[in-house]
């Protein structure tokens, strides 16, 4: 392929769009790393806040918790709890990102960005080879 071959400025053309690609990808990410989610418990002895990928930012368990000692029971409502926070925040994240995605993205897999740039990261590295 010399200088003025097609498929050389083909190649470049598409280069230049993977990497535009993965720095707007890398921009939505960013946008995303302070969403939580927060969820109580009904009865308000258990408080968690996730961020959108589960990660468990805070837990507060109220000590009066304590007073049911059935271990089955209080991992039933901390399950419950952390589930609901993040659905709370996955939803919050997809309404932020809502007008700059395809329709379509829902849930933890559709927000996972670590995936779509470990792909285009390859896909550059082997148009480059």
């Amino acid at each position: 392929m010399g200088p003025t071959d097609p498929a050389a400025g083909e190649a470049l053309s598409l280069l230049g769009q993977l990497d535009v690609t993965e720095r707007e990808v890398r921009r939505l990410r960013s946008m995303n790393e302070d969403t939580t989610g927060t969820a109580q418990s009904p009865d308000g002895l258990i408080e968690a806040t996730v961020g959108m990928y589960g990660e468990v930012r805070e837990l507060v368990l109220d000590p009066r918790i304590f007073r049911n000692p059935d271990a089955e029971a209080l991992a039933d409502q901390l399950r419950d709890v952390l589930n609901e926070a993040v659905r709370e925040a996955q939803t919050s994240a997809a309404r932020q990102l809502s007008t700059l995605l395809p329709n379509g993205i829902d849930g933890p897999a559709g927000l996972a960005f670590e995936p779509l740039l470990e792909e285009l990261t390859r896909t550059r590295k082997a148009a480059r080879r």
